[in-house]
């Protein structure tokens, strides 16, 4: 048989040696591909006998890191069949070891949350507070963003940029990167003041401006509310840094204030019935404080107003909602069962002949 044609030269290099380039690559992608399979199936039931879940979730976490790692390797190795330009074999080999440290990365990243969960959430588990979760999802981000920022100075000066005399050198241009980034800067501070000062906390349930909504994630640079829509809202850190917030889960208490409006032809002894009436139905509400406040308010245009003025026994939302329900549908009943009726607007015209 004739095997000439392994000797044509492509791009510098005989056919033969292409062939084992690729070869290469393929040997370790079917490596790569037969340890991702033991890991999943013996590997599983190794982790499944010890105590915890921790050596699995990392198995999860560095399976597809180590998988693109191991392909890259074999592209590494397959490159010495194969012999280029110095010039070109600068980049391949600095590319090389780019994808290898992003791998390297990759893997450092995914291990954070795991290891964070692992060191740190037994110690949180036993505080009350959210405020701990607050900091281990800092503390994540803190992390990556510094994983991530080394991996590229360390890439740029693979290449022979000195990163450090790149930053001093930027001069106007530094400044005007400095500007632009002004908002950016704003909002990392922003979102120290909120970490530090703790107006609000994981969980809670704020108002600024015309939003309401649960606090369900605070980073450096936003925070995400839940709002009653249960739709998600992101907020830079500097706005909400600078508003007027009200952390309504601080509350330890509700307070709901009603007019009830009856008619001008009820008679006195109806208003006081009226008024007993109110203060029966809140003080029967187990939800609610006693001694509720109620009282003769003004006479309207249409109606004679009587206040109400009660609290509830906490500063949950749904106890109000369910208070306010209760007495209110017993008032109801109260009213028609006694022929108290409620007043809505009218006017009354008189002609005079």
């Amino acid at each position: 048989m004739n095997l000439d044609f392994l000797n044509i030269i492509y791009f510098g290099n005989p056919l033969l040696n292409w062939i084992y380039f690729f070869l290469t690559i393929i040997i370790f992608f079917l490596i790569t591909k037969t340890i991702i399979y033991f890991s999943k199936g013996f590997g599983r039931k190794i982790t499944n006998k010890t105590k915890g879940d921790i050596d699995n979730k990392i198995i999860d976490m560095i399976e597809e890191p180590l998988a693109f790692m191991m392909i890259i390797l074999g592209i590494y190795l397959g490159y010495f069949f194969l012999v280029l330009d110095t010039i070109i074999n600068f980049y391949f080999i600095n590319i090389i070891k780019i994808l290898i440290l992003i791998a390297i990365v990759w893997i450092i990243i995914r291990l954070i949350d795991v290891l964070l969960n692992f060191l740190l959430k037994p110690i949180i588990g036993k505080t009350k507070t959210k405020y701990d979760d607050q900091i281990v999802q800092l503390l994540s981000k803190l992390l990556k963003i510094t994983a991530i920022l080394l991996a590229l100075i360390i890439a740029l000066d693979n290449f022979g940029i000195d990163v450090f005399t790149l930053l001093a050198g930027l001069g106007i241009g530094g400044l005007a990167f400095a500007f632009a980034a002004q908002k950016t800067i704003s909002n990392a501070f922003g979102g120290l003041t909120i970490l530090f000062s703790k107006p609000f906390v994981l969980g809670d349930t704020i108002e600024f401006g015309n939003n309401i909504g649960t606090v369900e994630e605070i980073s450096i640079m936003h925070t995400r509310l839940r709002n009653l829509e249960k739709r998600l809202v992101t907020v830079p850190n500097s706005e909400l840094a600078e508003s007027i917030t009200t952390n309504i889960s601080s509350a330890t208490k509700r307070k709901t204030v009603w007019k009830i409006g009856v008619t001008y032809n009820t008679p006195l002894t109806k208003i006081e019935k009226a008024k007993k009436i109110i203060i029966k139905a809140i003080e029967d509400c187990d939800l609610c404080e006693k001694e509720p406040i109620v009282a003769f308010d003004e006479f309207a245009s249409s109606s004679l107003n009587i206040l109400v003025l009660f609290f509830t026994k906490t500063g949950a939302w749904g106890d109000m909602v369910k208070a306010k329900d209760e007495i209110g549908l017993k008032i109801k009943k109260e009213f028609e069962k006694n022929k108290i009726e409620f007043a809505f607007p009218t006017q009354t015209i008189y002609l005079e002949k």
